[in-house]
């Protein structure tokens, strides 16, 4: 999903509300294939430590539920939320320097070197509203699938859950992840303009009220949504990637 991600920061960070694939020919023509590349290692990295909390987090926030909570959608929703308030301080540094990469052309170790060395506190730029976008998205994501699996995949006696087939996993964790994806693009625009910022820019760029003022100013309340085409499209891959990895191991291990 990444080379999407890619022409997602373009649009997001732009002047002007260009299509995908305007964005893509003009990534390919200036910079080549390795355009679509560029700031890869912070979201690899970040993906192992994300997922694991993001998971461990949802079933440990379900688990100290109180017992009729556990079983409710809002218990789901609100654990999907918890989760993903933890995984926030994960990924606001790996996406600061992920952002920086993709619009400044620079490799992420350079980058990471010089702003621990000159200004570490920058690598939380954008933190808050990354505290808002992860929030929403996991607990529609996590939330709503867990009650698509309770509903189509019940415990047996057991009291381990079936097994749900292939297609359903899919459609189920893509569905919830595109709707996911934008409930919180608007928070996820705003987190991303924040992180573009560069020394060259005016400060008040970098602030979360400073952020919103620039995409209003550059297409209204519709540029919060720049992008979102290629992102929801990227998100249903991954996010159904995702969880079949999860679901098809766990069987593997026959973890309940």
């Amino acid at each position: 999903g990444h080379p999407l991600d890619g022409i997602k920061v373009r649009q997001q960070t732009g002047g002007s509300a260009r299509s995908a694939l305007q964005i893509a020919r003009q990534m390919l023509a200036e910079q080549g294939l390795s355009a679509f590349s560029r700031g890869m290692g912070p979201p690899l990295l970040s993906a192992v430590l994300m997922n694991t909390l993001m998971f461990v987090g949802f079933a440990e926030a379900r688990r100290r539920m109180p017992a009729e909570i556990q079983a409710s959608t809002a218990g789901a929703l609100l654990a999907g939320a918890l989760s993903g308030i933890a995984t926030s301080y994960v990924s606001t540094p790996f996406d600061w320097l992920k952002v920086q990469a993709q619009v400044r052309g620079e490799r992420t170790i350079q980058l990471f070197r010089a702003t621990v060395t000159r200004s570490p506190s920058r690598l939380f730029t954008g933190h808050w509203a990354n505290v808002a976008r992860e929030g929403v998205f996991t607990a529609i994501y996590l939330g709503l699938y867990d009650r698509i699996r309770a509903t189509f995949s019940p415990p047996g006696p057991d009291g381990v859950a079936t097994h749900m087939p292939l297609a359903m996993v899919v459609a189920a964790s893509a569905s919830t992840g595109g709707l996911a994806w934008l409930a919180c693009y608007p928070f996820d625009s705003v987190k991303t303009v924040q992180q573009a910022t560069r020394s060259s820019d005016p400060p008040a760029r970098s602030t979360l009220r400073g952020a919103i003022q620039a995409l209003r100013g550059k297409g209204g309340w519709g540029a919060f949504y720049h992008g979102a085409g290629a992102s929801v499209t990227r998100a249903c891959i991954v996010t159904s990637s995702r969880i079949v990895a999860y679901e098809y191991a766990k069987a593997a291990l026959r973890i309940v």
